[in-house]
């Protein structure tokens, strides 16, 4: 998969930094996205540097289709292509639906599910010139079906419409040579648990254990290989066979509590 151009959405950190180097190994020039934390993006650019890959940081608002035009014109002009879309990015937050402000409705459903949308329509163009493209949206593993949590509406609206929106490219692409998947991940490890908080969280995950960084990355990894060439309109969880659902008791705050250990 030499030769190729990747761009990563929120690749600087976290789970899309992960999937930034796991594309710089495989050969790829990865154009890794940022908002603001400049210096991450450029730490991981060095570090890609210095292990014989190429990188280069792009600063881009992905909640903003201008901006995210803007973004696939440098990369463009910079790297001649977008071959790989990551489409990463996404705020998390937890709220009722009565405590939720308008503001921050719009910002969580634009920063996961807008993002995805306006990215890959801006990628589109190129890809379909070339009879070439591969795109991979991040989601959620619980969402594959449609079900309610406490203190989540926007969320995981927002990460249920990012699989309804992968097959629905899947099937529009797909005479374009272009494949279309989601990745949805479970419970991650993201370096930073306490360890009370990794104990509750990796008992409620059936393998016993919580999800690296590292497993999401492979995972992309294949989904834009050749070896996958077949594969568009997948969902593909990397969880562990976690599944929310399964894991209810009597208490109506495990959900939230799960989820705000998730996100710290």
């Amino acid at each position: 998969m030499g030769d190729l151009v990747a761009l990563v959405t929120g690749g600087s950190r976290g789970i899309g930094r992960a999937i930034s180097r796991r594309l710089a190994e495989s050969g790829m020039t990865v154009a890794i996205n940022y908002r603001s934390d400049r210096a991450s993006a450029e730490e991981l650019v060095g570090e890609i540097h210095a292990g014989g890959g190429t990188a280069l940081a792009h600063q881009a608002d992905m909640r903003s289709s201008a901006e995210i035009s803007d973004l696939v014109r440098r990369i463009e002009e910079t790297h001649g292509r977008v071959d790989v879309l990551v489409n990463n990015v996404g705020e998390f937050s937890l709220s009722s639906v009565t405590g939720t402000s308008d503001r921050h409705w719009h910002e969580v459903l634009d920063s996961n599910l807008g993002s995805a949308f306006y990215a890959s329509k801006a990628v589109l163009p190129g890809m379909r010139s070339r009879g070439f493209g591969r795109i991979v949206n991040i989601g959620l593993s619980p969402v594959h079906l449609v079900r309610g949590a406490p203190n989540l509406a926007p969320y995981t609206i927002a990460k249920t419409g990012v699989v309804i929106l992968t097959r629905s490219l899947a099937v529009e692409e797909a005479a374009h040579g272009i494949t279309v998947n989601c990745v949805s991940p479970g419970l991650i490890d993201n370096g930073f648990l306490p360890p009370e908080q990794e104990s509750w969280m990796r008992k409620r995950v059936p393998s016993g254990r919580l999800g690296r960084p590292s497993e999401v990355a492979d995972a992309v990894d294949f989904l834009v290989s050749e070896r996958a060439s077949y594969i568009s309109g997948a969902n593909l969880a990397v969880a562990g066979a976690w599944d929310w659902e399964d894991r209810r008791t009597d208490h109506d705050g495990e959900v939230t509590e799960l989820f705000e250990e998730r996100a710290s």
